[in-house]
């Protein structure tokens, strides 16, 4: 990411903290960065966009910072778990992320509750994968069930501890308090009907509330961020090229769909063994989407 949009997304998360979504201003972000509008426009095409790009960076990091922590470790140990549990809850609270969450689904901005919406979705998702892992293929029909289950359990669990005391309460006692209590719920409830079945929250993707051009300027971001991360993370330049070159084309005046799509095939190639497959996989699908877009 050049450091322009870099200082964007830094003063307007500042923003966005301290006097709210819905108060800021894109001439706030101007005048807190110190830039013009066009430089602006030239970066994000709304304060949507500069918001969901935080946000998508929010995600990148927080999944790297997983990966780390499993790195050739048991895929059943709880306490990988719970670490990685506690690398988004801690995100969330060191960069004031509650706050940003609950002002944007109270407003009437469907564009941007849809995205936190699948946000949210795709943290159950990744959770209910891990407690498959973790207990065993005997629960896998139960996943989405444990997953909503330990989160809500944690959510009560800190807003209790809040009211009742003046001291800071523990994230990782609560997490670990609650996956103890899903392990003695899981060893007794297999052979029910699951509440709510796997396949119900499957993230889709969901193009059609965007232009063409909206599509085009969430993959130039999540392709920056990515491609960004992956130089700091000295990924090998062959790795890389295929997004590079994306990137470009997406960047340039008039993107050439059938270099586009050529180049796509070989990245999904990639992909297979790369450790931010969710990721990766999100981009094709939107690149897919802004190809096809034409055809709707």
């Amino acid at each position: 990411m050049n450091a322009r949009k870099k200082q964007i997304l830094d003063v307007a998360h500042r923003l966005f903290i301290e006097k709210g979504f819905q108060i800021t201003s894109i001439q706030d972000i101007l005048d807190g960065a110190q830039i013009a509008k066009g430089t602006f426009y030239n970066h994000f095409a709304s304060k949507n966009a500069c918001l969901m790009a935080i946000l998508d960076q929010v995600k990148i990091k927080a999944h790297y910072m997983r990966e780390q922590l499993s790195l050739g470790k048991p895929k059943d140990d709880p306490e990988i778990f719970i670490q990685q549990v506690l690398v988004r809850m801690k995100m969330n609270r060191e960069q004031s992320l509650l706050a940003l969450y609950e002002s944007v689904f109270s407003s009437k901005d469907e564009e941007l509750k849809t995205y936190m919406r699948h946000q949210h979705f795709e943290e159950l998702k990744w959770t209910a994968e891990r407690l498959v892992e973790l207990f065993g293929s005997g629960a896998e029909r139960h996943s989405m069930d444990y997953a909503v289950i330990f989160f809500g359990i944690i959510q009560q669990t800190m807003h209790v501890k809040m009211f009742c005391s003046e001291k800071e309460y523990g994230l990782e006692d609560t997490a670990r308090f609650a996956l103890d209590r899903l392990q003695i719920l899981s060893t007794h409830q297999n052979d029910l009907v699951p509440f709510i079945p796997t396949n119900q929250l499957l993230i889709k993707s969901n193009t059609s509330l965007y232009t063409k051009d909206e599509i085009r300027e969430k993959i130039k971001t999540k392709l920056d961020f990515m491609v960004s991360h992956l130089k700091n993370e000295n990924v090998a330049k062959t790795k890389r090229n295929y997004l590079e070159f994306l990137l470009s084309e997406f960047q340039s005046e008039s993107p050439r769909d059938f270099l586009i799509e050529s180049v796509l095939h070989s990245t999904e190639n990639v992909i297979k063994e790369s450790v931010y497959k969710e990721e990766l996989n999100a981009i094709c699908n939107l690149v897919q989407d802004y190809i096809a877009y034409d055809d709707k």
